[in-house]
């Protein structure tokens, strides 16, 4: 009896170490089994450690643009760190962190990723393919006439000089002009390419940008030229815009624009063109614009301006075109339009003037078109109209004039 006693203790041992194993395997397990399928808070995306961002690029980048847009931690899928990556790892070039182009190179890049939105750029996309890095495109010379003429790609290994769109004039490889016309550009502009140290000329006509008009742009120093005419921009004329007393040049027609123009226009005193046609822009036509001593070119047309014309336009004495047709003009013409006597284009057609022209109107001896109809003028057209040897169009129809045409 005692050996039998002693066998099923020993059974009763190894049954209850069996059984404290069997439950221990069994929880690890399981706690294997909920570490595997646990989901983990994901680490931010570390930077990664290759050479190349050691060498002092990446902080040029990150001061020039800010560490919330290009830090780490900073959304991978953003165009800033497209371009960012691009330069640091994609780039042929490879620029050294003493070189003087970082910045502009970085800003283009940048450019390219916020207006690719839908990947269909026109004109010279970057291509994968070693042997395409040349592209052809319509380019417009200075008297706007179109010609074909050869480009690298945007971001291939060659200056961004040589670019398609980019232009560095002065010898110097910075970049002065940015001109893409019909290009198939879709999303925004950065508001850094105002950092670009000499840039004049910004020329986007004929695309699909949108968002608001920067108010960085109106701070640039050297800009001369603006063309955004033909996009999908939105929201009013920043006040920057007023102050920059550089500025040549205004396109800003077809757009969604609305707001005001701000009496402040008389500060831009180097302007020539002042293009706002065909948005949604209200109120008056500030009388300060008679300050506008170079003011040559200026369309109106298309909006829902109203009120009278200001007495002061015809201080514009070298005004070759006034376009202000398809708005709610009232009053009569004044009297000074007759000192306008370079004034080629005056259309005011499609508006709500009323009265007779004004005598002062047949001084105006450069005049080639003139279209008033669908208003409510009335009167008689003088014989004065025999001054205006130029005359080519004089369309009035729809008016209340009275008598006859003298011949």
């Amino acid at each position: 009896y005692s050996i039998a006693a002693v066998v099923l203790l020993v059974l009763v041992v190894v049954a209850v170490v069996v059984a404290v194993v069997f439950q221990t395997k069994e929880k690890d397990v399981e706690k294997q089994i909920v570490a595997a399928t646990a989901a983990p808070t994901p680490p931010p995306t570390p930077m990664p450690t290759s050479e190349r961002w050691t060498m002092g690029v990446r902080e040029q980048i990150e001061e020039l643009v800010g560490m919330d847009k290009v830090g780490p931690g900073a959304p991978a899928d953003t165009p800033y760190v497209k371009a960012r990556d691009w330069l640091l790892e994609e780039d042929p070039m490879q620029l050294q962190k003493d070189s003087p182009f970082i910045v502009q190179r970085y800003l283009l890049a940048l450019l390219y990723f916020s207006a690719d939105r839908d990947g269909e750029w026109r004109h010279c996309a970057p291509s994968d393919d070693e042997d395409d890095q040349e592209c052809k495109a319509v380019v417009y010379d200075q008297e706007g006439m179109p010609y074909n003429d050869t480009f690298a790609r945007m971001l291939s290994g060659a200056s961004e000089c040589d670019w398609y769109g980019v232009r560095c004039p002065g010898g110097d490889n910075f970049v002065r002009e940015i001109e893409m016309i019909e290009n198939n550009m879709t999303g925004t502009l950065p508001s850094e390419l105002a950092k670009m140290p000499v840039l004049q000329r910004l020329s986007f006509i004929m695309n699909e940008l949108e968002g608001t008009l920067h108010a960085e742009f109106g701070d640039m120093k050297h800009l001369i030229d603006i063309e955004f005419h033909y996009n999908k921009f939105s929201g009013t004329i920043p006040d920057s815009f007023y102050n920059a007393d550089n500025l040549i040049r205004l396109n800003l027609g077809g757009n969604m624009l609305d707001g005001t123009i701000s009496p402040k226009i008389k500060n831009l005193r180097s302007l020539v063109g002042l293009f706002t046609f065909d948005n949604a822009f209200t109120g008056e036509i500030p009388k300060e614009i008679g300050e506008l001593d170079y003011l040559s070119y200026t369309r109106f047309s298309y909006n829902e301006h109203n009120g009278t014309f200001p007495t002061e336009i015809g201080q514009l004495t070298n005004l070759i075109e006034l376009y202000s047709q398809w708005n709610k003009f009232t009053g009569t013409l004044p009297p000074t339009i007759g000192e306008l006597t370079y004034l080629e284009d005056f259309f005011v057609n499609n508006n709500e003037f009323r009265g007779t022209l004004p005598i002062k109107f047949y001084s105006m001896e450069s005049l080639t078109y003139f279209y008033c109809f669908d208003n409510s003028f009335s009167g008689t057209i003088s014989p004065l109209i025999k001054r205006l040897t130029n005359l080519e169009r004089f369309i009035i129809r729809r008016n209340y004039f009275t008598g006859t045409i003298p011949a």
